[in-house]
């Protein structure tokens, strides 16, 4: 394109903004965005009757550090989850950052969420809804601006509002961070804007102070600076000498450097590092350079389709430069880039380009994430606004009519956004109702992506905490069956096997399934020949000799619980298990003294107790009997064998009061 018809197409745009500025107090612009919020609240209003899932349950409802707003200023100096480590008291983890996110707002958040709403869902979805649905009003007032065109804006700003990839950031409660980091950053841009058009510094101040709290409300924030730098040099007064554009860009953005390096000085005196605990996660640079073309593929294909949404999305780096998960995402980029370049020349264009681009940065610091998170699809809530900003542009000039006849050329271009928007909103309503709840979200990620380990391994161990051994089995099953290293699924898989043997026996002996005994002894020798430093694995062993099958031997049960308990000795599991071998073998003593140790450790643990009671009642000591089997019925009131227990509490005290009556 010519000089002249650059000039010509800035005039006009120039000209299309002036338009736009005194549409802004029109009906139809009202109607407009009426009809925008509208929709986006309707799109998340099922969302309502969610509960708390993922993150929730740990983030917010034990967190208790949330619960006091006096913890305020202590936000400000720690990074996110370091209270885990303060209120597990756990010996094993230093008092330091175990992640790399610093942001001290979004824990005050949660500190007047929880003062708000504490423990009722849907108090948070609905804060979440009412975020999201702000800042699709500064997505609107900052399209319409920078594009002056309102029917530009509009169809923008509902495409990024419905995006189905937008249930993440907003069904989920925790996902609050993506809505509130664009709740600042969008107010702040839009404040330089006004800035810019008037010359007034108390704009550029109050944009700066909004930066300010974005900085500290999640890290992609500092971008912001980068991309109004590219929007003097690039997008806005294209004809001025480059020098005069680059002293420009310079002056724009001293303000919000200026605080971006506080917020870095701040984030290396809270966390102890800038960007990434390298003892936490490492990467080669050059993996990361080879993985982030298939990064961004990724994303582009979920905002182009986004039919399969799930938290998994696994992606493992990239090694080999001449890989095919290398060399095709490359070819797709360049043919991509190709398209996008022939767009250079429109400003609308270069400023969806430039503000997915620049805001996708974040994101692509590959060394933050495991392979399992490196793609999440809230990571590009800020970014697809220029996303939404393109598919816009390509919707609105197309000819539609030539598809659809339904009339004028218009008509055929609200057709067709009307149908995108349907579909779209049906979508995003179907996407809400999966993070219901920790289940509902668990079963869809191994339905959507049953070829990754970690879903079946999140589910596994989700149904082994509901007790529901059985699942357990089947999904960890299928776990080992895509990964069979891993010692800790080895571990539980073992141990759910052997669950479900003793449901079963304790229903009907007689048809209780060998081969569960059987698969647990072979994966506790499987994975004690990588390391006999598991001891919980010695204890599931142990257990499977005191069965009355062909492998009971309780010398051998006995001898694993004694491997486990020289490695973990406060372990009240291995105690009780050694103590109830050895009171079944007849040594009384011994039994009973590891029993006791187990009571000690473990008070809460029903099976000791019921276990005392009978080698008690065998030494002719009752009322002991009594009041152990009373308190296993305290501990555990819904027991299988509640009314055989029962009964023999009778008995006992019926050959007490017998006792007593000779006496």
């Amino acid at each position: 394109m010519s000089r002249k018809n650059r000039t010509r197409k800035s005039q006009k745009e120039s000209i299309a903004v002036r338009e736009s500025s005194a549409e802004r107090s029109t009906p139809r612009r009202k109607w407009l965005i009426g009809l925008i919020m509208g929709v986006t609240f309707f799109a998340f209003g099922n969302t309502l009757f969610n509960g708390f899932a993922y993150d929730d349950r740990t983030q917010i409802l034990s967190n208790d550090f949330i619960k006091d707003l006096r913890n305020a200023p202590k936000a400000l100096v720690t990074e996110a989850w370091f209270w885990r480590v303060q209120q597990d008291k756990d010996p094993n983890k230093e008092d330091k950052p175990s992640t790399p996110y610093y942001r001290p707002v979004v824990m005050i958040y949660l500190m007047m969420g929880w003062k708000l709403f504490g423990t009722w869902a849907a108090g948070w979805h609905f804060l979440n809804i009412l975020i999201h649905v702000s800042v699709v009003y500064f997505v609107f007032l900052a399209l319409e601006r920078v594009t002056g065109d309102l029917k530009l804006a509009t169809v923008a700003s509902l495409l990024f509002a419905i995006h189905p990839m937008r249930s993440e950031s907003v069904a989920w409660i925790s996902g609050a961070t993506d809505l509130l980091l664009a709740l600042f950053l969008l107010p702040s841009f839009l404040l330089y804007l006004r800035y810019r058009e008037r010359g007034d510094r108390r704009w550029l101040a109050s944009a700066a102070g909004l930066f300010l709290i974005a900085v500290f409300t999640k890290e992609p924030a500092v971008c912001l600076p980068l991309f109004i730098a590219a929007y003097e040099l690039l997008i806005v007064n294209p004809e001025k000498a480059v020098a005069e554009r680059v002293k420009k860009a310079l002056l724009s953005t001293a303000p919000f450097m200026i605080i971006a390096a506080f917020y870095f000085v701040m984030r290396r005196y809270s966390l102890g590092f800038l960007l990434n605990d390298l003892n936490f996660k490492s990467y080669s640079l050059a993996d990361v350079l080879l993985t982030i073309p298939l990064v961004i593929c990724k994303y582009v294909a979920l905002l182009v389709f986004p039919y399969e949404l799930t938290l998994y999305h696994v992606t493992q780096l990239v090694t080999s430069p001449l890989s095919l998960r290398v060399l095709l995402p490359l070819a797709a980029l360049a043919i991509l880039g190709v398209g996008l370049w022939n767009l250079r020349h429109s400003k609308m264009a270069l400023f969806g380009i430039l503000w997915f681009a620049i805001n996708l940065l974040p994101a692509l610091n590959l060394s933050a994430f495991t392979p399992e998170f490196m793609v999440q699809e809230r990571y590009v809530y800020v970014a697809s606004i220029g996303f939404s900003l393109l598919v816009a542009m390509a919707l609105v000039r197309i000819p539609v009519e030539q598809w659809i006849s339904v009339g004028s050329r218009r008509t055929a271009q609200v057709a067709l956004v009307a149908i995108l928007v349907l579909l779209l909103t049906g979508k995003t309503l179907s996407q809400n109702a999966v993070w219901r709840d920790d289940m509902t979200l668990w079963v869809h990620g191994a339905e959507v992506r049953p070829e990754e380990p970690i879903s079946h391994y999140t589910l596994g161990h989700k149904y082994i905490q509901q007790e529901k051994p059985e699942k357990a089995v089947e999904e960890l099953e299928e776990y080992m069956r895509l990964n069979p290293k891993n010692l800790g699924v080895i571990n539980n898989l073992a141990a759910a096997h052997l669950v479900v043997y003793q449901y079963q026996s304790a229903a009907n002996p007689a048809t209780a399934d060998r081969a569960h005994l059987d698969r647990a002894v072979a994966l506790c020798e499987k994975g004690l020949s990588v390391t006999d430093q598991m001891p919980l694995m010695w204890d599931t062993l142990g257990t499977v000799y005191t069965y009355d099958t062909s492998l009971k031997n309780y010398a051998r049960a006995i001898a694993c619980f004694e491997r486990g308990l020289a490695q973990q000795p406060e372990n009240g599991m291995l105690n009780f298990h050694l103590g109830a071998t050895l009171a079944k073998e007849g040594n009384y003593e011994q039994g009973v003294h590891y029993l006791e140790i187990a009571r000690q450790l473990q008070s809460d643990l029903p099976e000791v107790y019921k276990f005392l009671a009978y080698v008690y009642r065998d030494q002719g000591q009752l009322q002991l009997a009594v009041d152990n089997l009373n308190k296993y019925l305290q501990l555990k009131p819904d027991a299988f064998d509640q009314p055989k227990v029962k009964k023999d509490v009778e008995d006992l005290r019926a050959q007490l009061k017998s006792g007593a009556a000779r006496g």
